[in-house]
């Protein structure tokens, strides 16, 4: 919950840049550029136009707009990681129990225990996912009676409520396709996971044996080491099915644009 409401202003950045309406904004900011860039220079640009548009939200919508859908964020934190790590846990013994004489410790119980997770966890809180990304790209549209900014919905509840009411019980699960192929980042994460934390097992049964005194080094992985396993197991996941990001449950049509 921390790291979510730390983050949320990010958030809702990479929520917008997957938006076609933010790029062909940045599209056409480009065209302005014609001179060819070097990696570097282009790198540094790219950079440069994205955080802009963290700066134009802040001056056109509030200093609130940049934690919008933060309320369902926070909500769906907590129970999907709790689902996905009950699921995984129980799932790798159920498994390691019927198919594998016990050992649960076989990359492909990992994989298989991983997929259930994934599935369940995007099954129970799409719902939630939803709220969250249509409350990000909820902007403020000033009307012509008055020149009044208001946007479409009110929170997270009334949100729903819309949805619910123009759209139908199944609006909430609108984009499911897209989250299940988001399994495979869950799946990944957890197979390499598993694997780096064998490694440092590994790695400190070796040293015990060997009756040598630990460095500086040893103790900074031994503190260290999960959580940097950790990382970068979400890292390798997150840069590796990356496009699956691009489609989250959005909705078809939204204050008269497409997405």
């Amino acid at each position: 919950m921390t790291a979510a409401a730390m983050t949320a202003p990010l958030d809702v950045l990479k929520t917008r840049l997957q938006s076609d309406f933010y790029q062909s904004q940045l599209r056409a900011s480009r065209a302005t550029h014609l001179a060819p860039m070097n990696p570097m220079r282009a790198a540094a640009y790219h950079f440069r136009e994205t955080f802009q548009i963290l700066g134009s939200v802040y001056r056109m919508e509030g200093p609130r707009a940049l934690f919008k859908g933060l309320g369902p964020n926070l909500i769906g934190v907590v129970p999907a990681r709790s689902i996905q790590f009950f699921t995984y846990g129980n799932s790798k013994r159920i498994i390691a129990d019927y198919t594998n004489g016990g050992n649960s410790e076989a990359w492909w119980v990992h994989l298989t225990a991983a997929v259930a997770a994934g599935v369940i966890t995007s099954t129970a809180t799409n719902p939630i996912w939803m709220v969250k990304t249509r409350l990000q790209l909820d902007k403020n549209v000033a009307k012509e009676s008055g020149g009044v900014a208001k946007r479409q919905y009110k929170n997270s509840l009334d949100c729903i409520k819309q949805i619910v009411r123009n759209e139908g019980i199944r609006g909430l699960y609108k984009g499911m396709s897209a989250s299940y192929l988001g399994v495979s980042e869950i799946t990944m994460h957890w197979v390499v996971y598993e694997q780096l934390k064998r490694s440092l097992a590994k790695r400190e049964e070796e040293i015990h044996l060997s009756g040598r005194d630990k460095t500086t080094f040893d103790h900074a992985v031994e503190w260290f080491g999960k959580s940097g396993a950790a990382g970068s197991a979400k890292l390798v996941a997150a840069v590796v099915t990356y496009p699956h990001e691009v489609c989250p449950p959005l909705p078809s049509v939204y204050e008269g644009w497409l997405y």
